[in-house]
């Protein structure tokens, strides 16, 4: 059996937003348009920022079924003074490796405090793991 392979195509990017004031969360979703969504709280400029969820291509052996495991619980994200924590990560994994090869996507939603800092975020370490196996 072909051994089963996972790599990483594009980082996730939950685009530009800002708080009112409030705490608030993004989701993004687990497509390839970067539809997101916003609690009240939170603004979503326009054109501001591209968001995209994170993209992985599945190799293995053709038509054959697999699992993807995604994070079980919150990565810390940083800017070098504040965090956020990202979480409820979703996939739109088939798990069918139809032709040998699915190009999926993960999604997740960040959450923002009342006073979030501007800035770029970044995680440390090790990042987001998503792994598969045949099932």
């Amino acid at each position: 059996m072909t051994p089963i392979q996972i790599v990483k195509n594009s980082d996730i990017d939950f685009g530009n937003f800002a708080t009112n004031g409030r705490a608030g969360t993004v989701v993004l979703g687990a497509d390839n348009t970067g539809a997101r969504m916003s609690s009240p709280n939170i603004s979503l400029p326009n054109g501001a920022g591209v968001a995209k969820a994170a993209g992985f291509t599945v190799t293995g052996e053709g038509n054959a079924a697999y699992s993807i495991t995604l994070p079980s619980s919150g990565v810390l994200i940083y800017n070098g003074v504040a965090n956020m924590v990202v979480d409820a990560f979703t996939c739109s994994a088939s798990k069918v490796l139809a032709g040998g090869k699915e190009i999926i996507y993960l999604g997740a939603t960040v959450h923002a405090g009342a006073a979030q800092a501007h800035g770029t975020y970044s995680s440390l370490g090790s990042g987001i793991e998503v792994s598969v196996n045949y099932n």
